[in-house]
């Protein structure tokens, strides 16, 4: 028996198009970037079979969403749990002015590295236990069979993926998700089989099995930073390291 979740970036928000971090500031979606949710909700409507979609609050995340869900005929749920990574005091800022003001920052970005957060920043084991949370009760509430999905913020995708593939390297970003792309993860539970005799269990157990009380997933990515319904609408691409563009989650 499988779960599946779609995990999807916001449309192109203004933030995106002016190259800004934006972290909890609330921009919203671009023109382009309210075609591209459009563009995105008709293809969810086409071939994902969604029963219920999740949302973070943020602007640009609540607009993909709501115009998603007005296409699929779905209510929308808000989670303040998958906002963007608190960015504080560099919050708004172009990587230009993040050069100039904070340098170290800069530096830690270049390799791929948090930081010693700045005043009023989330900080990395906060944020990534706050979106872990989330997910684990997105997860545990998804019945069988049955899909759903979150529409979310890059930062927020790459710390799910990264827990659930056990990918132990810390960075900032080992994946890269275009704005409205989409990302299928199938959850298939690890049930212990059904043993003839004890030292067979065990034998189950020591192969990654679980008892059958207990409930852990293998995932499996089926669709990965997928925009090919996008089309002529792919805007700002998530170049973060190039020294050309900023991220501007």
């Amino acid at each position: 028996m499988s779960k599946y979740l779609w995990l999807i970036r916001h449309g192109e928000s203004e933030g995106n198009l002016e190259r800004r971090i934006q972290g909890w500031q609330d921009f919203p979606l671009t023109n382009r970037g309210r075609r591209q949710a459009a563009r995105l909700a008709e293809r969810l409507a086409e071939e994902a079979g969604i029963e219920a979609i999740i949302t973070s609050p943020l602007a640009r995340a609540a607009t993909t969403a709501e115009i998603i869900g007005a296409v699929l005929g779905l209510p929308i749920h808000y989670d303040d749990r998958l906002k963007e990574y608190n960015f504080g005091p560099i919050e708004g800022l172009t990587r230009e002015e993040i050069r100039e003001k904070y340098p170290l920052v800069w530096a830690a970005w270049q390799l791929n590295e948090f930081w010693e957060p700045l005043p009023g920043e989330e900080g990395e084991v906060m944020f990534e236990n706050r979106i872990q949370a989330a997910m684990n009760d997105i997860v545990a509430n998804l019945s069988e069979e049955s899909s759903i999905a979150v529409v979310m913020h890059g930062g927020a995708m790459n710390t799910c993926l990264r827990s659930m593939l056990g990918i132990k390297e810390r960075g900032w970003r080992m994946f890269a998700f275009d704005n409205a792309s989409v990302n299928l993860i199938q959850l298939q539970a690890k049930v212990l089989p059904d043993a003839e005799n004890d030292k067979e269990e065990e034998q189950f157990k020591m192969l990654g099995f679980i008892d059958r009380d207990t409930v852990e997933y293998n995932y499996r990515i089926i669709l990965l930073n997928d925009v090919s319904h996008l089309h002529d609408l792919m805007g700002s691409r998530p170049t973060w390291f190039s020294g050309k563009r900023s991220p501007g989650k």
